[in-house]
Formats: C-alpha cells, structure tokens, sequence
C-alpha cells in the first residue's frame, strides 16, 4: 500500500513538473507612413517575410510555457509576458519577451515563437535573444543583432549588417553590401550584390558570387573558402 502511494505522489509529481501551455495571439498595424520596423525579441523562433502588395504589419505569435499548467495561463500572460507592436514616428516598435520575475514561473522556460509579414519595401532592424532566425523578401535594409541561434537571410533588395553572437549564418541573394561580425559558428554566404566584409571568431567561412570586393578583417579558427569574387579580395589577418 505504502508503494503504491509513494508512485502515485512520484507521478503526480512528475505530471505537475511537465505542465505546459500553448497559445497565440495575433497583432497587426496599418504599415503607411511607416520607413522602418523595430523588433525587441527575447527567447523564440523568429521569421519574417516581405510581401508585396502588403498594407500592415502582420503578426502571429505562439507563446509556450513549460512548467505552468492552463490554470496559471491567464496571471501567466499579464505577469510576465509582453508583445505588443505599435507606431512610434516614422517607425513601428514589436516587443515579444517574457519578463524576469519571481514567484512560481520560470522565465528561461518560456518562449514565444514570431512570424511576421511585412511590406516589402519596410526596413528592418532586428535586436534578439536567442532561437533561430529567418529573413526573406525585402526591398530595404536589414540590420540584426542577435544573440544566439542560427540565422538565414534571403533575397533582400538593400544593405545587410548582422551582429551576431553564436550560431550558424547562411546568407544569399543580397542587392547590397553585406557586412557580418560574428562570434562563433558556420558562414555561408553566395550571391551578394555588393561588397562582403566578415569579421569572425571561429567556425568555417565559404564565401562565393560576390559582385564586388571581399575583404576579411579576421577569420579566426576554420577554414576559409572564397570563390568567383569580381572585386578584390582582402584578408587583414
């Protein structure tokens, strides 16, 4: 008897330990009059996509929490979350994080999970926590600074910087000039418009298509591989 009350408690136990919710909201702001798009992420995926034709900001969020049960959801979302998206100027600012607190919830056990739509011609400039990133279809310029996880730009009609802790690169079909400085991890980068520049602590570089020049400020450790640059190529150190 004594046993199966000791497993019944390890269960329950165990049980309340993997209590989870999910949910999403959704938010949206007319995009005219607006030149730039600012978006404040903490912990979470983050995909973002130029469409043409678009009128507004479109925003999807899923918010999942590991270790609260639905019954906590509701205090959960007004204590410790914050998304918003609203107008400032001639910008628009989204804020997607889960606030430090005390208490019962964790935050390092929370993540909400963006996709946003945007007009094309809308510039970006990203600041992120850390989870994987996706930029695709822009006319304008992108800037990102990034935490860590892995980051994927493609086709973007204007300049690109990345700032960006760890975590793989993978960069293609960029109008502009691009200019990367990197901790750590994987670089791959083909078809750039215009003028390359990297600056990186340690992982391989294998850089190929650049209509313009290619110059490395520092490679650190990994292999470097540059291909079919119309420019000069540069390597500082």
């Amino acid at each position: 008897m004594k046993k199966t009350m000791v497993l019944a408690i390890l269960f329950a136990a165990c049980a309340g330990s993997l209590a989870a919710f999910e949910t999403k909201k959704s938010l949206d702001l007319p995009a005219q009059g607006l030149r730039e798009l600012e978006i404040k992420a903490g912990a979470g995926s983050l995909t973002v996509a130029g469409r043409e034709g678009l009128s507004a900001i479109q925003v999807e969020a899923e918010i999942v929490a590991r270790h609260v049960g639905d019954d906590k959801m509701e205090s959960y979302l007004r204590d410790r979350v914050e998304l918003t998206l609203e107008k400032r100027g001639d910008a628009a600012v989204l804020v997607s994080r889960i606030r430090e607190g005390g208490g019962l919830f964790r935050s390092d056990d929370a993540v909400i999970n963006l996709k946003v739509s945007v007009p094309k011609t809308l510039a970006l400039d990203i600041d992120d926590g850390s989870g994987s990133m996706v930029v695709e279809d822009l006319a304008a310029a992108l800037r990102i600074e990034d935490g860590s996880g892995s980051i994927r730009v493609d086709r973007i009609g204007g300049a690109v910087t990345i700032d960006d802790g760890s975590g793989g690169i993978e960069i293609s079909d960029v109008a502009g000039d691009l200019a990367i400085d990197d901790g750590s991890g994987e670089i791959r980068i083909r078809r750039v418009g215009g003028t390359v520049t990297i600056d990186d602590g340690s992982g391989g570089i294998d850089i190929e298509d650049v209509e313009k020049n290619v110059r490395v400020i520092e490679a650190g450790s990994g292999g470097l591989a540059i291909a079919n640059v119309k420019g000069q190529v540069v390597r500082s150190r």
